[in-house]
């Protein structure tokens, strides 16, 4: 069993690093030392591979139950939870001092190719709430940080409060961006942008926002019974604020997942106009058949992601998400259904089998 403390996890955590930054790192051999520590410290995966095979995912489900979590000799410093709207209740993902040093990195790096790329210091608008209105919210964090890290430190802004999107704010500090001549980058969710763009359109109002600004909208309409393509909401963004083509941009995140997946090209290929998302080399999707969970080349397929920022639990989660695997990348094209998923409900079975501790 590897402690927390140990050299192994020590120089695992500093290759992902280096790995983020660019650096040269055998990819192979690094997600093979991370299942290592995984194998070795959790009884509930190592049975779990045994029963399927090496390396495959954490079915997402089995983080409702009993999410794992590698490191006993060093509690958590920071537990985040799924929204529950997907059934099932909340999921939970814990991380220690590594483990959420990692998700930092991840998270800006992939921002900076992906969010702010070619742009200095934008007003990043946000709508989510703040961190220490939603501490147990991964989004929450992840903008937050992008927004202080990487955004203009006068003209961002968060317009997000208990009553929900603030949208006087919202007009306030586009109009201050358009008004300084600065790129404006605003992030959020997809229902929320959704809401937003209603709502202004209602007030008749509508921006050109400065060259360069673009819109980062995250995740889709899980839990939701109105079903909107893609396409219309990036009209509706297009008509609201002005911004269109590749400055539209859908970003694919998860509580239990450190790294985030972005749009890598303006090409619909899923049936509902989803775009592909790319890979980075510390963290790249994968589409399973899904029954068999063989890996899927072309065609549709559960999501499976490898993210080796993941170094407090397995590297590897299976979504409940359905995908397609094009020659331009990943579509993610919604949740799978009931009976859709039939491999990944047999190996929950396999692995929520015995006990293990939980820590949250």
């Amino acid at each position: 069993m590897y402690r927390h403390s140990d050299a192994a996890v020590a120089c695992a955590h500093e290759d992902v690093a280096r790995l983020i930054a660019g650096e040269p790192v055998e990819r192979d051999a690094l997600l093979d030392r991370l299942c290592d520590i995984a194998e070795a410290n959790s009884p509930v995966v190592r049975d779990y591979w045994r029963a399927t095979a090496r390396g495959r995912g954490i079915p997402d489900s089995a983080f409702k139950t009993r999410p794992p979590y590698l490191f006993p000799d060093s509690p958590p410093v920071r537990t985040f939870t799924t929204s529950g709207t997907t059934g099932g209740g909340r999921g939970r993902a814990s991380y220690s001092a590594r483990g959420m040093e990692l998700m930092r990195l991840s998270i800006l790096e992939s921002a900076r190719r992906r969010v702010v790329n070619g742009l200095d210091r934008p007003a990043i608008v946000r709508l989510v709430p703040p961190e220490a209105a939603a501490p147990h919210m991964v989004m929450a964090y992840g903008m937050e940080l992008i927004a202080t890290t990487l955004g203009d430190p006068d003209l961002s802004a968060v317009v997000v409060g208990p009553e929900g999107i603030d949208h006087g704010a919202l007009a306030t500090a586009l109009d201050r961006a358009c008004a300084e001549g600065v790129p404006a980058v605003l992030i959020g969710g997809s229902l929320a942008f959704l809401n937003a763009c209603e709502e202004l359109e209602r007030r008749g109002l509508r921006w050109a926002l400065p060259p360069g600004s673009r819109v980062v909208d995250a995740g889709g309409f899980k839990g939701v019974t109105r079903r909107v393509a893609v396409d219309d909401l990036r009209s509706a963004l297009t008509r609201t604020f002005g911004v269109g083509g590749d400055r539209l941009v859908n970003l694919f995140g998860m509580t239990e997942l450190a790294s985030q997946l972005y749009d890598r090209c303006d090409v619909p290929v899923g049936p509902g106009g989803e775009r592909p998302k790319g890979a980075f080399p510390y963290v790249q999707p994968e589409v399973l058949d899904v029954r068999t969970l063989a890996p899927v080349d072309d065609g549709p397929g559960l999501l499976s992601v490898v993210d080796l920022c993941l170094v407090d639990r397995p590297p590897v989660v299976l979504t409940g998400d359905m995908a397609l695997a094009t020659p331009h990348g990943v579509a993610i094209t919604g949740r799978a259904q009931r009976g859709q998923s039939r491999g990944c409900s047999l190996t929950l079975d396999r692995m929520t089998a015995r006990e293990e501790p939980a820590y949250a």
